[in-house]
């Protein structure tokens, strides 16, 4: 969940218009309007205030979508190192068989 849809959703449980919300933080209506609408992002000040006010930490505010994207990042590492895994094995066979071929040629020489 992003910020504004947060901002939106804390303020609606608390029961607080917008405008409410911009009298207890000593902004415009219109700012909160525009945190809410994803048209602009508040300041750290405000960021402080509001997780203050709703009783939540300034991380749960922000970071949400970083840890998202963090995950995403962790799926790829593990993908990647499935995969060189997998190329690894794979020559390890290769050369296994290789060298057992080599082998079987030897005895059937002598």
């Amino acid at each position: 969940m992003k910020l504004n849809e947060k901002l939106l959703q804390l303020r609606k449980e608390r029961g607080l218009s917008q405008q409410q919300l911009a009298e207890q933080l000593d902004v415009s209506r219109q700012s909160v309007s525009k945190w809410e609408l994803n048209e602009s992002i508040p300041d750290i000040q405000n960021i402080v205030a509001m997780s203050e006010l709703f009783h939540v930490s300034t991380d749960y505010l922000l970071k949400d979508e970083m840890e998202k994207n963090q995950a995403d990042d962790n799926r790829i590492d593990i993908i990647l190192v499935v995969s060189t895994l997998i190329i690894f094995l794979g020559l390890v066979l290769a050369y296994t068989l290789w060298n057992f071929y080599q082998n079987s040629i030897c005895l059937y020489r002598y």
